[in-house]
């Protein structure tokens, strides 16, 4: 049976700290997946063939995360759904591993906070 208090998604009440660093993450997350896409193969001459492949459309996750990033920058409060949660918990736990000193305690915090309404 559905929780009723996750009917309308997991309300997170972030501060302007945690906010940041959720959205640097965000950041990182996207950065590394378009980088993964966008870089030129040896045997190509420096040029994406363009000519015989279509663009992969960005799809799953990076998608989502793009929405998450709407999300965190509009006026309304944050909600999340599981899956968005499990993005999340995800993106911030490998933001975690290189994060700066001063955003660890922070990308903890909002970890924890995230475990909690999984």
């Amino acid at each position: 049976m559905a929780d009723p208090k996750h009917d309308d998604g997991a309300r997170l009440d972030l501060g302007d700290e945690e906010q940041w660093v959720l959205h640097a993450a965000l950041l990182q997350y996207l950065d590394e997946r378009t980088d993964d896409t966008t870089e030129p193969a040896a045997d190509d001459g420096g040029f994406p063939d363009s000519a015989d492949e279509e663009e992969p459309a960005m799809e799953g996750k990076p998608a989502a995360a793009l929405e998450l990033l709407d999300a965190l920058e509009g006026d309304e409060p944050l909600r999340l759904d599981r899956e968005a949660l499990l993005l999340v918990r995800e993106l911030l736990s490998e933001y975690l591993a290189g994060a700066p000193l001063r955003d660890r305690a922070t990308c903890r915090s909002v970890l924890a906070a995230v475990r909690d309404e999984l």
